[in-house]
């Protein structure tokens, strides 16, 4: 056995070595035992009940009960001429195992006097522990968050394309009732022996303007659906366009007037179908809301401001405005004023999940007793470390 002194400075280099618990407390039982002479050691805790956390060494059974303890320290006898010293650590305790009791004094009083230092590493490696198991914890929860995110956003989607569909027989309506009317035309004058070449001609033509339109109106339709990977370059007039593509027809129906305002050559990088679902979304609440109130002259204005590195675009609509109650809840999940039938209450907090996760912007909402106004800002460049791949 080396002397006191030297054991007592082997023990502080392996207290504190590792942030593992088991393995830090086994490293200090080792060095004990290399250096003191020690046939065993065990690391016991006492809570809830008795059981070994860690053993090297001899095995050798627990010292219960215990005897009184001299300066944080205490001394077992068992059978056969063998000893158990034991140091207490708050309710948990280190014990070992010798054949010898003449140095058990010095060792005990050694041993004690590094129970602060102990206490505190193995505090420390209880808080790495805990501090790992919440940061685990923390991800499975991000992991989750972000699977209820996409479910939501496909949700969404899902209930745009329902109002999609309504969108696309507004816009086939009247093409396909012109095509019926032409051919009925031709069908008749055939059968009268009246069809001339001329007049067939003009019809075939006109027959083929409305294939081409609804042909087109699919193709926008169509593109909407398409999931973006990478964000793009558009311009306001690209986005206006498409915007007016998707949405004239339907707000023509209900003699909505939907303008656009501000520089069509200011280009921006974003989610181009990720955008567009966002305005659907604000505007398809506007269109809704003009229905339910029977608003007279129903109007939406559609502006874009270029700031600095910023684009900002202003949504305004006269539907009579949204009450302060409701307005403080409406980017909330599942909060809807309308009925079940009619509203999934995800429009408009996919839209700010959208925008704040995808679009890296911001979102807001003001209104009076006649107006309401949907204040988006993006960036108007691309960087690929704060979009993310959607």
């Amino acid at each position: 056995m080396q002397q006191p002194t030297g054991i007592a400075y082997a023990c502080i280099n392996a207290i504190g070595n590792s942030l593992k618990l088991e393995e830090m407390l086994g490293e200090v039982i080792e060095t004990f035992l290399t250096h003191s002479g020690a046939c065993g050691g065990k690391y016991v805790l006492t809570l809830p009940s008795p059981h070994c956390a860690v053993e090297i060494g001899e095995a050798f059974p627990l010292p219960l009960p215990l005897t009184t303890r001299i300066d944080g320290y205490a001394v077992h006898p068992l059978p056969h001429k063998r000893f158990v010293l034991d140091i207490a650590i708050g309710n948990e305790h280190f014990l070992f195992l010798f054949t010898d009791d003449a140095k058990l004094p010095y060792l005990g009083a050694m041993f004690s006097n590094f129970r602060i230092k102990l206490s505190n590493a193995i505090d420390a490696c209880r808080n790495e522990k805990r501090l790992n198991e919440l940061n685990s914890a923390f991800q499975n929860q991000v992991y989750r968050n972000e699977a209820n995110e996409k479910l939501m956003i496909s949700q969404s989607r899902m209930a745009i394309m329902g109002e999609m569909i309504g969108m696309i027989a507004h816009q086939w309506r009247q093409p396909i009732t012109i095509i019926g009317l032409v051919t009925s035309n031709s069908i008749i004058n055939a059968q009268l022996s009246e069809l001339n070449e001329e007049q067939l001609l003009h019809d075939l033509e006109l027959i083929d303007k409305q294939v081409h339109f609804l042909s087109q109106t699919i193709d926008d339709f169509r593109n909407f659906f398409r999931p973006n990977k990478l964000p793009q370059r558009i311009t306001y007039g690209e986005l206006s366009d498409e915007l007016g593509a998707i949405l004239g027809k339907c707000l023509e129906s209900q003699r909505i007037s939907l303008s656009f305002r501000g520089e069509r050559t200011i280009a921006f990088t974003t989610y181009k179908n990720e955008m567009l679902q966002v305005f659907l979304n604000i505007l398809n609440n506007a269109k809704d809301a003009f229905d339910e109130r029977k608003t007279d002259n129903p109007s939406i204005t559609f502006e874009i401001e270029q700031r600095a590195d910023k684009i900002l675009f202003l949504v305004t609509d006269n539907a009579g405005g949204i009450p302060l109650p409701i307005i403080q809840k409406i980017f909330e999940p599942y909060f809807s004023t309308k009925d079940e039938k009619h509203g999934t209450g995800l429009g408009l907090y996919m839209s700010a999940i959208i925008t704040e996760k995808h679009l890296n912007g911001s979102i807001r909402v003001c209104s009076d007793d006649n107006t309401t106004v949907f204040a988006l800002m993006i960036p108007d460049t691309f960087d690929k470390e704060t979009f993310l791949v959607y």
